[in-house]
């Protein structure tokens, strides 16, 4: 039996039980380490039946759903047929809990003892199956189903684990369900979103009709009972009172509830806009929480610490975070869909009051070059913008003469080697403040000139910075200066430094789903598309593992 599983287990055959590749390489050779450290021995698999170990770990598979996985991954079907095939138990859900009652007779146990090599085969099969399926779905709850770094504009540390040894000691100590329990990520937003998630598999799947019209208070009809049912998926409603068909006070309530956990202005109306997201199945909600909560998966750690800024890019918004309460929120400008803000973390560690900025080529070259084709110094002048000969730390400004020589019909991209600054000023870029952590990205949060942009409902204007509503309050809050002392040194007109005593923790997340300090679920527009990519990235994948 062990030379069965020795050669079963080494690294080429097990690719046979790991059919998605991400996860044979995010594995590496876990699945033959584990049977090597127990001397070739089965896990889950006695003799003449399964050990409980088995049946606790489907009965871990069952609960996949709750996290957003699909339980088809994770060979739950040919598990079963296997069970059955070499015990003759029905081992289905319901009726697991009678394996330890089904204890053969003696005669039946001296049959199996004489059962030929095929048996064996068999026992290792099955056995090979239960190790990958625990290790599959220990790696979803780990680190997701999908990398996340295949995104051009996303960086994330996904969680590791030498889940070889987890599994052994799982086994060792009879706790296969809480150890797997224990991988799903412990922030708050995960379980948040999973209480969502499970009461949104569990709400009532009938049929529901589409609202067809626009409705508002006082209507009475059947559109207003089926948007009522529609309402109450979400616990906004009184289940006593979704069957009635007027539209009244309550329900009323329960729609500005609606709008505004979507982002919308709160009217109690069902216009255009929010009929259609009233009409989305339930299936479109679930998604929506799967995909985000997959995303949490890529969280390091248990959430982000004590104190630190969430500038959720879906949102549109920043808040700091202290000890879990929420110390500050504004708007914040995004990168456009061409350059986008990237996901990632890094460490605020000191402000600039009135930076210049250097305008990066891409930039000068597409949107400056040609106005500066047609008269270059009015342009510049204009711009408050110097120009220099080259990148270099000693390159030399050019004054007007040396601009006009320049044949700018000549110049393009292939041959710019000028850089252009802009001088400090309120009509600067970057406005007064900038916020800097240092990144492979060149991203910073600053203030800006074109305030009025704050009040779209879209706000994707950037070329993938951060644009900040409330800078001034910012800078206060991290430097523990009075405001006086802050608008004295903006008001000196030259570019200043202060260093930040203690350094801010900056997360920039892409969360399109998530539950709010009071508790209420949120949503918001797939500004960066990334909720289908991810989502059909991920349906693909089953898709593969499955066929």
């Amino acid at each position: 039996m062990q030379s069965l599983i020795k050669l079963g287990s080494d690294s080429i055959s097990a690719q046979a039980h790991f059919p998605d590749e991400d996860v044979r390489k995010y594995l590496h050779n876990e699945f033959n380490e584990f049977y090597e450290s127990r001397d070739y021995n089965v896990a889950w698999l006695d003799f003449h039946q399964p050990r409980h170990q088995a049946d606790e770990l489907l009965e871990a598979l069952d609960a996949a759903p709750e996290h957003g996985l699909s339980q088809k991954t994770y060979s739950i079907a040919e598990i079963e047929e296997l069970l059955n095939n070499l015990y003759e138990i029905d081992s289905k859900k319901e009726r697991r809990k009678k394996w330890r009652k089904l204890i053969k007779s003696k005669k039946y146990k001296e049959e199996l003892q004489e059962a030929d090599t095929l048996r064996f085969k068999k026992i290792a099969q099955l056995d090979f199956l239960l190790t990958a399926s625990y290790l599959t779905y220990a790696s979803h709850l780990l680190a997701g189903r999908i990398d996340p770094n295949e995104e051009k504009h996303w960086f994330a540390s996904r969680r590791e684990k030498d889940l070889s040894v987890h599994l052994e000691e799982a086994l060792n100590k009879n706790e296969i369900k809480a150890s797997l329990e224990a991988l799903a990520p412990a922030h708050d937003q995960y379980k948040a979103l999973q209480e969502y998630l499970v009461h949104l598999i569990n709400t009532e799947k009938k049929e529901v009709p589409q609202v067809e019209q626009n409705l508002k208070p006082g209507d009475k009809g059947e559109g207003v009972k089926h948007a009522k049912v529609r309402l109450s998926f979400w616990k906004n409603l009184d289940p006593d009172m979704k069957d009635s068909t007027s539209y009244n006070d309550q329900m009323q309530k329960a729609m500005n509830d609606f709008q505004e956990m979507n982002g919308l202005t709160a009217t109690g109306l069902i216009d255009k806009v929010t009929r259609e997201l009233l009409n989305h199945p339930r299936s479109y909600w679930i998604e929506k929480i799967e995909t985000n909560m997959e995303r949490l998966r890529w969280f390091q750690g248990e959430g982000f610490g004590d104190q630190y800024i969430l500038i959720n890019i879906p949102a549109y918004e920043l808040k700091v975070i202290n000890k879990g309460d929420v110390e500050m929120k504004m708007k914040v400008i995004i990168g456009t869909e061409y350059n986008r803000t990237p996901v990632f973390s890094d460490t605020l560690e000191y402000i600039d009051f009135n930076p210049t900025w250097t305008v990066p080529k891409s930039i000068a070259v597409k949107e400056m070059l040609p106005a500066m084709r047609e008269a270059p110094n009015e342009y510049l002048n204009k711009r408050n913008l110097k120009l220099y000969d080259s990148w270099h730390a000693n390159a030399k400004p050019l004054d007007e003469k040396e601009i006009k020589k320049i044949d700018w019909d000549e110049v393009d991209s292939t041959n710019w080697k000028y850089r252009l600054v802009e001088d400090p000023g309120p009509a600067n870029a970057l406005g007064r403040i900038k916020f800097m952590m240092p990144n492979n990205e060149a991203i910073y949060l600053h203030d800006t000139p074109t305030g009025h942009l704050f009040d779209r409902a879209d706000r994707t204007f950037s070329h993938g910075c951060i644009r900040l509503e409330k800078p001034i309050d910012l800078a206060l809050y991290l430097l523990d200066w009075d405001k006086e002392k802050v608008l004295k040194r903006i008001k000196e007109e030259k570019t200043s430094t202060a260093v930040l005593r203690h350094q801010m923790p900056v997360h920039i997340v892409y969360l399109s789903c998530w539950v709010d300090e009071n508790g209420r679920i949120n949503f918001r527009k797939d500004v960066y598309s990334y909720d289908q990519e991810h989502l059909k990235r991920i349906l693909q994948k089953e898709k593969s593992v499955i066929s």
